[in-house]
């Protein structure tokens, strides 16, 4: 008998909890959709990163990525990747819950990981706290030895501390984040040229390049024939080092500025040079 009134108590015990009696509050979680302008692009560098584009995206970038971070623990909450041929490229949505957060935006005509670089792992996504979270080049391979030179048109955008208490639309206004160098060898006509220590990652928090793996002997060989030879460079506080053929010393280290031209006027012959900024 006491036994049954035990089970009799714990059910109606039970369905009690199940109740919902008149007054008590509904707590409802609602989500705002978030929508993104994105602005700043343009195809040339040297010019400000204003205004909204009047032609297609894709037609500045080959890869748009937007992510969301919480503001106060840091944690990513939302991310959308956009490639070639995607439905209405460079629409972006989110819905997310009322909170603060941090939003980042990448573009770039080279494909490229969030916190990851190694390209085999694409489909396998890394989750990074927004403190150490950042966007990398895709590589072929962990080793320093088979690293490439991926650099290309980049842009970057962020917005931290925003409120999120209905539904809204956030103008993104992209800046270019990569400098162009170019080399004119002024008594050759056919020459090869080398960069070396060119960075491929770039970090969200601090909005600085980096490099992305240890010792790095990355390096980009391009040759010309009656031309200048360019380079996109993401390495922006520090110099990159220039070589009159591969491998070839001395080496000029050449400091290429955030949307700036960097032309570098070389004599081949007595291993001299000047530089201008534009």
């Amino acid at each position: 008998m006491k036994k049954s009134m035990l089970i009799l108590c714990t059910i109606v015990l039970m369905l009690s909890a199940c109740i919902k009696f008149p007054g008590e509050p509904v707590v409802t979680i609602r989500n705002y959709k978030i929508d993104f302008k994105i602005g700043g692009l343009n195809h040339t560098v040297g010019e400000a990163n204003v205004g909204f584009p009047t032609e297609p995206i894709q037609n500045f970038i080959q890869q748009l990525s937007i992510v969301a971070y919480n503001t106060q623990t840091g944690a990513e909450v939302a991310r959308q990747t956009q490639l070639p041929g995607a439905p209405n490229f460079g629409q972006i949505s989110f819905e997310l819950p009322t909170g603060t957060y941090n939003f980042v935006a990448i573009g770039s005509q080279t494909e490229f990981g969030i916190s990851q670089f190694y390209e085999a792992d694409k489909n396998s996504p890394v989750y990074a706290a927004y403190a150490q979270a950042n966007f990398q080049y895709w590589q072929p391979s962990f080793s320093s030895l088979d690293k490439r030179y991926k650099t290309s048109d980049t842009f970057f955008a962020k917005q931290t501390g925003v409120s999120i208490t209905k539904n809204q639309t956030l103008e993104v206004m992209m800046e270019r984040i990569v400098g162009l160098l170019n080399v004119i060898v002024t008594d050759r006509s056919d020459y090869s040229i080398e960069i070396t220590s060119e960075f491929s990652g770039f970090r969200f928090d601090t909005a600085v390049p980096f490099s992305t793996i240890e010792n790095d002997f990355s390096s980009a060989v391009k040759h010309s024939k009656d031309g200048p030879i360019s380079f996109y460079i993401l390495k922006n506080q520090t110099p990159v080092n220039l070589h009159l053929g591969v491998g070839a010393e001395p080496t000029f280290q050449i400091l290429v500025a955030k949307n700036k031209r960097t032309t570098v006027r070389v004599q081949w012959e007595t291993k001299t040079y000047s530089t201008t900024v534009e």
